[in-house]
């Protein structure tokens, strides 16, 4: 895009604002270009070998180490499904939102028989129906979405962990946006299976899938032949993954990339990037409610991304375009048809600072200007801020951006 800010005339960095993709920080973005080397080489198995303890702490495990893949986010829920059901098995997914449908169609294409706990989107996952269709049926598997994506919601993978785990069922676990930003414990939770990719929390671009599988997992991908299952058989990955080897040929360069966005984690503290996914979380929403928008998930919000109503007037998607053509700010909507003019979908996660919650605030609240709304800046900014007061919040926007305060 070639946008230009209307204040200043100047032209406006482009602010990469999805709940993924995510902006890659610039010393991942060096370690990527970095010379490929040999991929079963001393010097790449050491980089490999420290990726696989980095996720350990992220994952919440003590034991076996994950298995890293070239995949989308999809294929990696795909390995899940094709390793923990199969023609003629039945499956439970837990619905509330835009991947729980994924998950359905996944298993259906391999021939498992499908039932499902729905939820409206924007609901927590209903663990009483979880629970009452676990002591109905036996089921092999009951699959669901920790950070739902197009709703904003947090599922509690500790609840719903303690109900899987006195069934012979498997958890299986979508936390494709959740892992990095949202606290995730699998041993302690009873998580059979968690499957993710690089593009959101961990801070690199689309195409490394990673899977971690628990011990009693293992008993039942062990036990049969499962699914149609052969570049995504987890019985290929694990001796290999206990070796510290890829499986197949490595993405090198995806991989090196993702070693530095574990050192970035390790260098700030897990606990502390956590912490910090879920104060920008809160503080974008503070600020788009000062602006007159309105939540749409309801429980526990994710810590990853924000999704909002937009303030009664406002059309979405032309706040969507305004930030887009006019301030280089690309954001989503959504494909839910009955709030498509409403939705607004931000990502709080990867490598965001306090800053960045301010201009998305300010940028934010010029758009809406733009389309004729009105809105209260100076007190989104001061919620943004953390109360610090909107003066000051405004300044600290308008020096970062490089354009006068709006009034």
């Amino acid at each position: 895009m070639n946008a230009r800010f209307p204040i200043s005339g100047d032209a406006v960095p482009y602010r990469l604002r999805l709940p993924g993709p995510t902006a890659i920080p610039d010393r991942v973005l060096r370690a990527m270009a970095q010379p490929i080397i040999a991929h079963r080489g001393a010097e790449f198995l050491a980089r490999f070998r420290d990726i696989q303890a980095g996720l350990k702490p992220i994952l919440g495990r003590t034991g076996a180490v994950p298995f890293l893949f070239a995949s989308t986010g999809i294929g990696a829920m795909e390995s899940a499904v094709v390793n923990v059901a199969g023609p003629g098995r039945r499956v439970l997914i837990a619905n509330n939102g835009q991947w729980g449908p994924v998950f359905k169609r996944l298993a259906l294409a391999i021939g498992a028989e499908v039932d499902e706990v729905v939820t409206p989107p924007g609901s927590p996952v209903d663990l009483e129906g979880v629970e009452r269709a676990l002591k109905a049926k036996e089921y092999a598997a009951v699959l669901a979405v920790h950070s739902e994506s197009s709703t904003g919601c947090l599922t509690d993978l500790k609840a719903l962990g303690g109900i899987v785990a006195q069934t012979p069922a498997l958890l299986a676990v979508d936390s494709v946006s959740g892992l990095g930003g949202a606290e995730m414990r699998q041993d302690e939770w009873g998580v059979d299976v968690v499957v993710s990719a690089s593009q959101k929390a961990l801070m690199c671009p689309p195409g490394l899938g990673l899977a971690s599988i628990s011990d009693k997992a293992w008993d039942a991908i062990q036990g049969d032949d499962l699914g149609p299952r052969s570049y995504f058989d987890y019985r290929r990955f694990r001796p290999m993954a206990e070796k510290g080897e890829p499986t197949y040929t490595a993405p090198v360069a995806m991989l090196t990339a993702l070693h530095e966005a574990l050192t970035m984690i390790g260098e700030e503290g897990l606990e502390a990037t956590l912490a910090r996914h879920k104060r920008l979380s809160a503080a974008l929403a503070a600020g788009m409610k000062a602006l007159g928008f309105s939540a749409f998930a309801q429980g526990t919000p994710s810590p990853t991304l924000v999704v909002m109503l937009t303030p009664e007037g406002i059309d979405a998607p032309a706040l969507i375009d305004r930030l887009a053509g006019g301030y280089n700010m690309v954001v989503a909507g959504t494909h839910f048809e009955h709030v498509k003019h409403r939705m607004v979908r931000i990502g709080t996660m990867g490598a965001l600072g306090d800053g960045d919650i301010l201009a998305d605030l300010h940028q934010l609240a010029a758009a809406i200007r733009d389309l004729g709304g009105k809105c209260d800046e100076a007190g989104a900014l001061a919620a943004g801020a953390g109360g610090r007061g909107p003066r000051r919040g405004a300044r600290r926007v308008s020096r970062r951006l490089g354009y006068p305060t709006s009034r």
